[in-house]
């Protein structure tokens, strides 16, 4: 029933949405898709819910989410900014939990959020009639709680990419945590090698706060990712920035401390932890057989980083029907692929992925585990350690 939905109804309410039919429109249309996509009960929707104590009305209220609908936000946004922080800050003092604020014409969503008071953007989104179902995905951190969503390289980077929502609340958060924290001189030490590795491995200074930031968030996923493909437990923030759980199971190289974990230091750096932790558990990771952190990646650096960093990255379908072997012909002109990235190896052949990692000097012990040495041995799946040696140093290790 539901992909029926999806098929047969979203397309058209997307296209009526992207039109700005209204106040009342955009309302009752908002209604029907967080019926039908998100399984919410009708009677779980609060329409013009009364706030007495901010002398106000907010348009709808869906779990932690306060909706505020507009007939054409590009002319009421002083509005927004004026009503949004009163509704925000009274359901949090009422319910003692976060909330966010989503405005919407239909044709535009904006997601925010209180920070010291005041109402910041964390994230927007524009739906387009050519791919409805983006309008689901961007929403569904907000509001859905499902745990078993696909691991496709599209998925992840809509839930957990640079545009998504998951990625605009941890930037903030990491923002107050990094200005706390930066002049501490063990985090500073951890950001001046960092930026000495960028600066050796690019030959400038190309390290800065935003990127630092970017790569912490990258971590916590990746991080996320590798214990849960085991099923791992990843509730405990300094476990998972570890990979005690993964040394715990015998996969000991995977996963270590690293720059990344200055984060811990403060009590809401783990609760962030645990927070992105979460929302990248949602993925069905048991079932990840790509390496989905290569998008990611790619999403959350913008096209003015990739410039200063020199990043151009390889189309999948050309990294899937590169030549074997160079023409042989002595004046034929060639081109060298940049494989910093992994991303041809990868794309033509995982084993020959898993090879090029081994000749990085990461020793593999029997049934493909990562080993130190010296490590001692573990019974486990030879399946399973291999899924982790991949997805957690491999993956991980091409992009870094």
């Amino acid at each position: 029933m539901l992909g029926n939905w999806r098929e047969d109804h979203l397309p058209r309410l997307v296209a009526a949405l992207v039109t700005r039919p209204g106040h009342d429109n955009v309302r009752t249309l908002i209604g029907e898709l967080l019926h039908h996509a998100f399984g919410a009960d009708y009677l779980a929707i609060d329409q013009e819910v009364r706030l007495p104590e901010v002398h106000g009305r907010a348009d709808t209220l869906f779990g932690s989410v306060v909706f505020e609908f507009k007939r054409d936000l590009r002319q009421e946004l002083r509005d927004v900014f004026a009503r949004l922080p009163d509704y925000l800050a009274e359901r949090e003092r009422q319910t003692g939990r976060s909330f966010v604020g989503i405005a919407t014409d239909g044709a535009e969503f904006v997601t925010y959020e209180l920070r010291g008071g005041s109402l910041v953007e964390i994230s927007r989104h524009a739906p387009s009639r050519a791919d409805p179902a983006a309008l689901l995905a961007w929403l569904e951190p907000a509001l859905a709680n499902r745990d078993d969503l696909t691991p496709d390289p599209l998925t992840v980077e809509r839930g957990l990419g640079r545009t998504s929502q998951s990625f605009g609340r941890a930037r903030g958060v990491m923002e107050l945590l990094w200005g706390a924290l930066r002049d501490r001189s063990e985090v500073l030490l951890k950001r001046q090698l960092w930026d000495g590795l960028l600066r050796e491995a690019y030959g400038t200074e190309v390290g800065d706060d935003a990127l630092f930031l970017q790569h912490t968030y990258l971590t916590i996923v990746a991080k996320t990712i590798a214990a849960r493909v085991l099923n791992l437990p990843a509730n405990d923030p300094a476990a998972i920035m570890s990979g005690r759980a993964l040394d715990d199971e015998g996969i000991q190289g995977a996963v270590e401390s690293d720059f990344f974990d200055w984060i811990l230091e403060l009590p809401d750096g783990r609760d962030l932890v645990l927070r992105i932790a979460r929302q990248t558990a949602r993925f069905r990771l048991r079932d990840v057989e790509v390496d989905v952190l290569k998008s990611l990646y790619e999403s959350l650096i913008d096209p003015a980083q990739r410039h200063d960093l020199g990043e151009y990255y390889t189309p999948d379908w050309l990294a899937a029907n590169r030549r074997p072997r160079p023409d042989p012909a002595p004046d034929a002109a060639r081109t060298r692929p940049r494989l910093r990235f992994g991303h041809f190896p990868v794309s033509r052949n995982p084993s020959q992925a898993r090879r090029l990692r081994s000749r990085r000097g990461e020793p593999r012990g029997r049934g493909g585990r990562l080993r130190r040495a010296g490590a001692r041995p573990r019974r486990a799946s030879g399946r399973r350690d291999h899924r982790a040696s991949d997805l957690a140093a491999g993956a991980w290790a091409d992009h870094f």
